[in-house]
């Protein structure tokens, strides 16, 4: 049984037959960079998180059942969802005043639920949405999303407050600060930032951000 899952409450709406390969996704630290005369001054704005990519197969249902169908029968199907999710999120797009709410991707094992707009679908064989062949029994797809920023919200883990989003982009700024302080030896003490618990004037360990699945 999958688990992932994109759309909108009361459609359209997709639940993947067959779990994603992988779910990737970057953070990129924003900075301003000042030279002065006395060296440069590097400013962090803040952080973002890039679009979601989720790669997978549809492969063959051999289950017999009414949805039962073959692979590029299943590669249509999924086209024609996700055209009807592209148009849905784009519906009184010509309206400048209004932002449109955004689909919903979930995927249970890690607790992910995002919104999102979709961006592109193509097959990992070319550019095309759907490439359909000869002996091609297994049909692929690259879904391409983009995480629709909401303060504490665009990465929540399901049944939770919030704050995941603003915890990852904290961590990701932390780390690279500490690539730049060690880069220049700078180091917390009472002259330029608290020191740390154990008094030894050393930074303490920062997480490294991560994404993916």
């Amino acid at each position: 049984m999958a688990h992932a899952t994109l759309g909108f409450p009361g459609g359209p709406f997709i639940a993947f037959r067959v779990d994603p390969e992988s779910i990737t996704w970057n953070w990129q630290v924003v900075t301003n960079v000042v030279e002065t005369i006395g060296g440069r001054v590097i400013q962090v704005i803040g952080a973002y998180l890039s679009d979601l990519t989720i790669m997978g197969s549809l492969g063959q249902d051999h289950s017999g059942g009414p949805r039962a169908a073959e692979s590029w029968q299943q590669a249509n199907e999924f086209l024609y969802m996700i055209t009807r999710i592209m148009e849905r999120q784009s519906v009184d797009s010509r309206d400048q005043a209004k932002m449109n709410r955004g689909a919903i991707f979930t995927y249970a094992p890690l607790n992910w639920r995002f919104q999102v707009y979709v961006k592109d679908l193509t097959d990992p064989d070319g550019q095309n949405s759907v490439i359909l062949r000869p002996g091609k029994f297994n049909q692929r797809y690259q879904l391409t999303l983009f995480i629709i920023p909401q303060e504490d919200s665009s990465l929540v883990k399901a049944g939770s407050v919030g704050g995941v989003f603003n915890q990852k982009a904290y961590d990701a700024i932390a780390a690279f600060m500490a690539r730049i302080s060690d880069g220049i030896g700078w180091h917390f003490s009472q002259y330029n930032g608290p020191v740390p618990a154990t008094g030894q004037g050393s930074a303490p360990p920062v997480p490294t951000p991560t994404g993916g699945g």
